[in-house]
């Protein structure tokens, strides 16, 4: 994926981003972004039939994602 996509996927903070884009920007499979709502750690809605997420809380999650990791590395 190209940075022009990523950029435009994180300047939309209050747009919806479907599970494939919250799946590219986290760096992540679209089955895990799933697998991250099940599991009740990111927050999801519905348009119609579709799974959305609120791009400022996927950003928020990576942040905080990347956070925890790099305390980890520390720590370890």
């Amino acid at each position: 994926m190209n940075e022009i996509t990523l950029e435009a996927e994180v300047n939309r903070p209050h747009q919806d981003l479907t599970a494939l884009e919250a799946a590219r920007l986290l760096g992540v499979s679209k089955l895990h972004v799933i697998d991250l709502l099940e599991a009740g750690e990111i927050d999801y809605h519905m348009v119609g039939a579709d799974v959305m997420f609120n791009a400022a809380e996927i950003e928020s999650y990576k942040s905080d994602r990347e956070h925890r990791d790099a305390e980890a590395l520390v720590s370890a």
